[in-house]
C-alpha cells in the first residue's frame, strides 16, 4: 500500500472514530434536552460512522493487528499507550493548567489503570467474569465489573450515576 494512501486511511480512521464519539456525546446531550428525535438520528449516524470506521480499518491491512492477538494490541499497546500519554500530560500540566483540567486528567488515568487491571500479560487473556454485568461512571469512566459501588472510586460519583453497558 502506498505511503500517502496509508496516511490518508490513518486520518480517516482517526476523524470517523471522533466523529462517531462526538455524535454520542451530542446524543446524551439532546436526549437530556428531551430532544428524543435528534437523539435518536445522532446515535443512529454514530452507529453509520462506527460502520464506516470498520471499514477503514479492514482495508488498513497490516497496519492495525487483526491477528487472534488483539487483547495483547489492545492492552499492551493501546491501553499502556493511554497510561503514558495521562501520565506524560499530567506532568506537563502541573503549574501550567487550572487544577480542574489536572484533576479531570488524573481521574481520566485512574479509569483507563482500572480497565489495565482487568488484563494479565502473564496469561495474555481478560480476567473477567463470565458475560458479567459492567458498569461505567458517566463522570469519569471508571469501569466497575458485577454491580457499580456505593461511590465511584475514582471521582465519588454516587452509585446511581452509573450506567449499565448491555
Amino acid at each position: 500500500m502506498e505511503q500517502n494512501t496509508k496516511k490518508r486511511l490513518f486520518l480517516i480512521f482517526a476523524e470517523l472514530s471522533k466523529a462517531a464519539a462526538r455524535k454520542k456525546i451530542y446524543a446524551q446531550k439532546a436526549a437530556q434536552e428531551g430532544r428524543k428525535d435528534v437523539a435518536h438520528f445522532l446515535r443512529a449516524a454514530a452507529e453509520s460512522e462506527t460502520i464506516q470506521v470498520r471499514r477503514i480499518f479492514n482495508n488498513m491491512k497490516g497496519q492495525i493487528d487483526k491477528s487472534p492477538d488483539y487483547l495483547t494490541t489492545i492492552f499492551e499497546q493501546e491501553v499502556t499507550s493511554m497510561i503514558e500519554v495521562y501520565e506524560d500530560y499530567i506532568q506537563e500540566a502541573k503549574g501550567q493548567e487550572p487544577p480542574p483540567v489536572i484533576t479531570a486528567l488524573s481521574q481520566l488515568l485512574q479509569s483507563e489503570l482500572i480497565i489495565a487491571s482487568f488484563y494479565s500479560s502473564e496469561n495474555k487473556d481478560l480476567s473477567i467474569g463470565r458475560d458479567d454485568h459492567y458498569f461505567v461512571c458517566p463522570f469519569c469512566g471508571c469501569l466497575m465489573e458485577g454491580e457499580p459501588p456505593e461511590q465511584c472510586p475514582v471521582c465519588g460519583a454516587d452509585r446511581k450515576t452509573f450506567r449499565e453497558v448491555a
